[in-house]
């Protein structure tokens, strides 16, 4: 099973659903025990929805080119803590 940390660095993957589904059990076993991941877990969520809402999330002046470059970027960051 996931520790609290574990939650904390894959909570993106779960919510996106990008983990493997033996992975998603261990998780979502995890979130049923631990109060205080859960509570994270949602805070995520609803800050995710509330930014969803927001028609100015994402200034006019950025390009689909660099918002993809931007989230190239995050990518290979997480890819690179995940290793470490």
């Amino acid at each position: 099973m996931p520790s609290c940390k574990d939650i904390t660095n894959h909570t993106s993957e779960y919510l996106d659903r990008h983990m493997p589904w033996h992975k998603r059990i261990g998780y979502w076993l995890h979130l049923l025990m631990c109060v205080h991941c859960k509570r994270y877990v949602d805070q995520l969520k609803l800050t995710i929805s509330t930014i969803g809402r927001t028609q100015d999330a994402t200034p006019p002046d950025v390009s689909d080119e660099q918002i993809k470059d931007i989230s190239k970027c995050l990518q290979e960051q997480m890819a690179k803590t995940d290793r470490e």
